[in-house]
């Protein structure tokens, strides 16, 4: 118990130190204070009677947890870099060099370009006038890009001209950090002027099992078709690249992605298996001998990088503990294990894999014992105890223990994707049972290929059907409606607050048990709590039957948003500050579904929005106008977000948007697409940009009894104010920041917000600032 509260003391003085902004030397002093305070706590002899009741309840001297504390904090600040000549990053952002490198990891193929890490040797100034000095010995580790056809491998030395630059950095991600988490500080893309210097660097042993996961790789490829090879692939090597886009994001949908990538999940979820595996035969403890050696095998052989490495330490912390029935130990190992980690890097408390990792492990830990164990008193009512012993193992090792680290690792999954899978909950239990054998059998398979093909291809006939079944049940899950929840980044607080609540809960049953008599009266509570809240936060975000057309102001700009009588939620054209415009929809989205069903572009200067908008907010479908994927000489084709649906409206087309509600193109030109939106009587036409005179010649009913005019500076920069007066809107609504020359318009020039929101049959306007 001590070293596990001093581990989490050294852990939370890294957090504090991130958050606290005090140099090294503070920290020092407050370390050597606390180290003094904690030997007088241990050597005096009077000691208050408070201090003594209050120190017999901690099982850790205060003092010795405020050093460790400070010691976190310590670390964390003597982590941040100072570079100098002989460091590679020290020559970021500072022109263009000629430097001497070695592939020093194996090359991460994409379908468009290739990245490789690359240990620096030496860098060259051929512009510097100091010419004895031009060429300096470097240290350090830089990722570099390169075009797909690059064929260089792991330990040839290169020689290249490039610019180097520090990863970017923004609001929502800082690659920076990232790659500093790998031992990373240098970015390139696309050296020129390439040529091999030298090859045989770094080590024989390493490059000797790329070669054969390569071979093994080859193999799959050549004995199963596709996508089941890739998926193998992705299983035996960690090569998750070869997956056709469409079903990795099914993966990704029903909360499965963990078979195909080597992540804390997944192995956690692979040494669960192979200890149920070794104690068929083996008595416990050489089971989780025979375990970890299998976990060690396997990390080496799929090359392991740091993260994967990360994974089957905390796996192999598990079996230590409480797989082997203690949990304290397990709990201590795994806390003093995750406290080792951050000294040697403090970084890794912000990275994911290390977060899964860590939540996969505590799992297991935590949970899993207890889980087998109500399973099998729950079956040993109704079977013979022997019985319920040998069905409660393999349900628990199948099911249970995956349950155990899937409820684990939601909170991180949820804080940091923005994403609840209701589909894993049936994905996982369908398609958990079929990886022993895949695993297995795709193992001896792919051996047996790469010593004899034809070996090989007679036992995939055994494999290809376990790996099909898997591809198809992921795939005809990812189609439930509903089955992924995206949630709102306020919310997903919530869900952590309430993932503490349940592990306290469950920690402490029995003191409840204790002190009621029963802890299901805790449990029940806890879940009408959770169901009550659930139930009233889905009635508040429910659709209330109205039409609201929402003008928002987005920072130098503005942007219309709507929301059908049924719910669903369009943004016309994203203008402005992205980040001004995602705070601005939260406040009309639900928690439980944080998206964006559809966004229209008529603007061909949206599109950039657009791209940085669905990196913060998931887009569904993107509606495209007739002038935006029509190329001519001077404009090309708008490059859209991946993994968005497309659909390329035609000119003088009405669309069905909601229940009711239509949209329809009434005319266009080089400025952009007029709109007309009805609802029932309501009528709004939106000129956006189009001449008046054009959109009378194209469809003149659309300008016959308007409710309201949507109106922008591009619609009066030819046509005079009082041309738009003549079709006598009810009201004149102006998308824009800058003053409105209408008297009696209403619009973001005064307010932040102004929506319009109708029936079908009467409308109000509400503006807010």
């Amino acid at each position: 118990m001590p070293l596990l509260w001093v581990s989490a003391a050294f852990i939370a003085g890294i957090l504090l130190g991130r958050y606290a902004s005090l140099p090294s030397w503070a920290w020092q002093i407050l370390a050597v204070l606390f180290l003094g305070f904690s030997l007088l706590d241990h050597f005096s002899q009077k000691k208050p009677k408070i201090w003594i009741s209050l120190r017999n309840k901690t099982p850790v001297p205060p003092g010795m947890l405020l050093l460790f504390l400070a010691l976190g904090a310590l670390r964390l600040e003597i982590n941040i870099p100072v570079w100098n000549g002989d460091d590679l990053a020290w020559y970021n952002n500072k022109g263009e060099y000629t430097i001497t490198a070695w592939v020093s990891a194996p090359p991460d193929r994409r379908e468009t370009f290739v990245v490789y890490q690359m240990t620096a040797v030496e860098i060259n100034d051929q512009f510097t006038p100091d010419w004895i000095n031009a060429i300096n010995k470097v240290n350090g580790v830089a990722q570099v890009r390169m075009y797909s056809g690059a064929k260089w491998e792991y330990g040839d030395l290169l020689q290249f001209t490039a610019k180097l630059s520090t990863p970017s950095e923004n609001q929502d991600f800082s690659y920076k950090e990232y790659l500093a988490r790998q031992n990373i500080h240098t970015v390139i893309y696309y050296p020129q002027h390439l040529r091999q210097v030298g090859s045989g660097m770094g080590s024989q042993f390493r490059r000797t099992l790329i070669n054969l996961r390569e071979s093994a790789w080859k193999t799959i490829f050549s004995i199963f078709p596709q996508p089941e090879s890739g998926l193998l692939a992705g299983i035996l090597l960690g090569m998750d690249n070869d997956l056709p886009k469409s079903l990795a994001q099914a993966y990704r949908d029903t909360g499965t992605s963990h078979i195909i990538a080597i992540s804390g999940f997944n192995m956690a979820v692979l040494a669960s298996l192979f200890l149920w595996m070794f104690t068929r035969v083996f008595n416990r403890y050489w089971a989780v001998l025979l375990a970890a050696i299998a976990i060690f095998i396997y990390t080496i052989f799929v090359d392991g990088s740091a993260s994967v490495i990360r994974a089957a330490v905390m796996a192999v912390i598990a079996f230590g503990g409480h797989l082997i029935g203690r949990k304290q130990s397990g709990l201590n190992a795994l806390g003093f294990t995750a406290a080792v980690m951050c000294l040697f890097n403090p970084l890794l408390l912000w990275d994911v894999s290390f977060q899964l990792s860590f939540m996969a492990t505590f799992g297991l830990v935590v949970f899993a014992q207890p889980l087998q164990t109500w399973a099998q008193d729950r079956l040993a009512k109704h079977l013979p105890e022997e019985t319920a012993v040998k069905i409660s193992s393999p349900l628990s090792e199948y099911l249970l223990f995956t349950f155990a680290a899937q409820i684990a690792t939601l909170p991180v999954i949820v804080l940091q994707f923005g994403r609840l899978s209701i589909s894993s909950l049936i994905a996982n239990p369908l398609v958990i049972p079929a990886q022993p054998a895949v695993l297995v059998l795709g193992g001896i398979t792919t051996i047996a290929g790469m010593i004899l093909p034809m070996a090989g291809e007679a036992l995939g006939v055994f494999v290809w059907p376990l790996l099909a079944y898997t591809n198809r049940v992921v795939q005809l899950l990812a189609k439930i409606k509903g089955g992924v929840l995206t949630i709102h980044p306020s919310f997903s607080i919530w869900i952590l607050i309430g993932f503490i609540l349940f592990l306290l809960l469950f920690i402490f049953h029995n003191y409840f048990k204790k002190l009621l008599g029963s802890s299901r009266l805790v449990w029940l509570c806890v879940l009408l709590l959770c169901g009550s809240v659930t139930v009233w936060s889905i009635y508040l975000h429910r659709p209330d039957g109205n039409l609201h057309v929402t003008l928002l102001r987005t920072g130098e700009d503005a942007t219309l948003f709507l929301q059908t009588p049924g719910g669903k939620t369009v943004v016309f054209d994203p203008r402005g500050s992205v980040n001004e415009l995602s705070a601005a929809l939260s406040r009309d989205l639900t928690p439980w579904d944080y998206r964006l069903d559809s966004v229209l572009l008529t603007d061909r200067s949206s599109a950039d929005e657009l791209s940085q908008l669905s990196a913060r907010l998931p887009v569904n479908e993107v509606l495209l106008a007739p002038a935006i994927y029509r190329a001519t000489n001077t404009k090309f084709p708008v490059i859209l977000p991946e993994n968005i649906a497309l659909d390329k409206l035609t000119s003088g087309e009405t669309v069905e948007i909601g229940p009711g509600v239509t949209l329809t193109l009434v005319a266009e030109n080089a400025n952009g697409t007029a709109l007309l939106l009805e609802h029932k009587n309501i009528k709004l036409l939106i000129p956006n940009g189009v001449d008046y005179a054009l959109i009378k010649e194209s469809a003149p009913e659309s300008m016959q009894t308007l409710t309201a005019l949507v109106l922008t500076p591009d619609d009066i920069s030819y046509i005079p104010p009082r041309v738009w007066l003549q079709l006598n809107p009810a009201v004149i609504l102006w998308n824009s920041p800058t003053l409105s020359p209408f008297v009696n318009s209403i619009g973001v020039d005064e307010s932040t917000r102004v929506s319009l929101t109708s029936d079908g049959v009467e409308y109000w306007v509400q503006a807010s600032r």
